[in-house]
């Protein structure tokens, strides 16, 4: 393919990521274009962070957040502080991951609430182990950037919480509980908090003095690539309670996004010491979410039937699976020496940036051209796109 022009490659060989890509505008998009807005329009002063925003950056005061949002926030704003040294974002930092242990985590039970408003009201009351999983992982980026031993503590209680109450016998984890951790409010199984729960637990096993909980993010990613992952690099994503994939018929599906976003999760393990046989599976992953999820135009499509076909085109192309596989495609081309992907990279960054990008006012579409659609909510907080840009800043940075 011809070269973009914010874009650079020889059309043969790839000596590093910076060779590739422009890292200054992965860079300045998220320093200088999206992480301002949302630290114009989501901190409130006693800490919650708010993730409703309309198409045009205008807020829309809900006054909640899910554990999710305030999580997923408080890691972009720690990227924020990391990319530009702004103490701004330290400070709301502190205060998004002090709302988390002041008001989030539930002081009689234990675990973390899924929702919360303004004043510390809880609105929803259950424990989620994905909401669970981003607790953990806001806690681990707070601790990071604050140095402050309290973040990391919290998370780790977080985890033990987890482990007793969430944990199933086959080594995955039940998707919902009461309030208490007792009563199991969904026997479907999903891989989704688990992979989740493997980010977060790697993240806090790289926060100095916690190394330790390295196995704990070793047991979740033996438990997927050991049990769950398919020899044909596929990952069903949904399970019966003895986490048996469940077939088309009864809403089994994989997600396609879900292949990018593990891909490069063992890839990364393995950079931070986890075994180098995750390597293996990272590839394979990679390798069947571009045969049977990746269009011709570089645009990466949501699904595929665990039974195999010609792949599920109903659904609209969202914004944060191309997020996900610029990210891995971009990792594995840099960390792993695949120049072979360069092509895959190149078309799926120029089919995001057309087709998902608001040229206007700045920002993401959730779906494909959905242009009037808003920015932000409880799931869209630019959390992937934030990740997405930081790991090509980061493999640059290593370059040099």
């Amino acid at each position: 393919m011809a070269p973009v022009g914010w874009l650079r490659w020889d059309g043969v060989s790839v000596s590093g990521i910076s060779a590739l890509l422009d890292v200054a505008w992965f860079r300045a998009h998220i320093a200088e274009e999206l992480l301002p807005r949302w630290l114009a329009v989501a901190p409130t002063p006693e800490g919650l962070l708010l993730p409703h925003v309309d198409a045009r950056w205008r807020p829309v005061d809900r006054g909640f957040s899910t554990i999710v949002s305030q999580g997923r926030l408080v890691h972009n704003f720690a990227a924020g502080h990391v990319l530009t040294g702004d103490e701004g974002y330290r400070t709301v930092v502190r205060r998004g991951a002090d709302y988390i242990v002041e008001h989030f985590v539930d002081r009689d039970f234990g675990g973390v609430f899924w929702s919360v408003g303004r004043g510390g009201r809880v609105l929803e009351d259950y424990k989620d182990a994905y909401g669970h999983a981003f607790a953990l992982f806001g806690l681990a980026n707070a601790a990071a950037c604050t140095g402050d031993d309290r973040y990391a503590a919290a998370a780790e209680s977080v985890w033990r919480w987890v482990e007793e109450h969430l944990a199933d016998d086959a080594g995955g984890l039940a998707q919902r509980t009461d309030r208490e951790g007792i009563q199991i409010l969904d026997e479907v199984r999903s891989q989704n908090p688990v992979m989740h729960m493997f980010e977060a637990l790697l993240w806090l096993s790289m926060v100095p003095g916690m190394g330790h909980m390295t196995s704990a993010a070793q047991g979740v990613g033996d438990f997927i690539t050991g049990e769950l992952m398919r020899a044909d690099g596929a990952l069903p994503e949904t399970y019966d309670p003895a986490w048996r994939a469940l077939p088309d018929s009864a809403g089994g599906w994989i997600n396609i996004g879900h292949l990018f976003e593990w891909a490069f999760l063992l890839s990364r393990a393995v950079e931070v010491g986890l075994p180098s046989r995750y390597a293996g599976p990272a590839a394979a992953l990679l390798e069947f979410g571009l045969a049977h999820g990746m269009d011709a135009d570089g645009g990466v499509r949501t699904s595929y039937p665990v039974g195999g076909g010609a792949g599920d085109r109903s659904r609209p192309r969202g914004w944060w699976e191309q997020c996900e596989a610029t990210r891995a495609l971009a990792h594995h081309v840099a960390a792993r020496g695949r120049g072979d992907l360069a092509e895959a990279l190149l078309r799926n960054v120029g089919f995001w940036r057309e087709h998902f990008t608001d040229p206007e006012v700045g920002g993401w579409y959730p779906h494909e051209d959905a242009r009037n659609a808003d920015k932000g909510n409880e799931w869209k907080v630019d959390y992937h796109v934030v990740a997405m840009c930081s790991e090509v800043v980061r493999l640059a940075s290593i370059e040099d």
